[in-house]
């Protein structure tokens, strides 16, 4: 659009200037010579401000530029964290099934435990009552030796 005006202005000041060729009167000469004069400085202006223009969009593309590299680096972070957030949850699932298996041995042993503790009070008392019924029978044989009681089952 800038170059248009250009071109118009241009083409003015030849119209006028050939105009100034032909022309005798001296108040149309100077009329067309202030009316070139008026031309030229907007052809000057339009070129400053072509020039500005130019500037501008270069300081823009820059910008643009350090926008798009930030953008790309924050993307390739929010990428990490979501890689990380969804690591995060897998393990956090993993070990939640871990503890889950875990908390089922628990209880099997703890079963097991008081299925062996019963057995061995019923041993005992099968022990103690084979003593009670030895003990009128025996002759004079070593006394026998009292089974000791474990720590775990107590």
């Amino acid at each position: 659009m800038g170059k248009n005006r250009l071109a118009v202005r241009l083409l003015i000041i030849l119209v006028l200037a050939i105009s100034l060729a032909g022309c005798k009167n001296e108040k149309k000469q100077k009329a067309l010579v202030e009316e070139i004069a008026r031309a030229k400085a907007e052809a000057v202006k339009f070129k400053a401000e072509t020039v500005q223009l130019k500037s501008e969009i270069s300081y823009l593309n820059e910008k643009l530029v350090t926008a798009n590299q930030a953008r790309d680096n924050m993307q390739i972070q929010l990428d990490q964290v979501i890689k990380d957030s969804n690591a995060a949850g897998t393990n956090e699932d993993n070990i939640q099934q871990e503890n889950d298996k875990l908390r089922k041995l628990l209880a099997d042993q703890l079963k097991k435990n008081n299925e062996q503790e019963k057995q061995l009070e019923t041993l005992r008392t099968v022990i103690r009552e084979l003593q009670t019924r030895m003990e009128p029978n025996k002759i004079t044989e070593h006394p026998p030796t009292p089974i000791e009681e474990t720590p775990a089952s107590k």
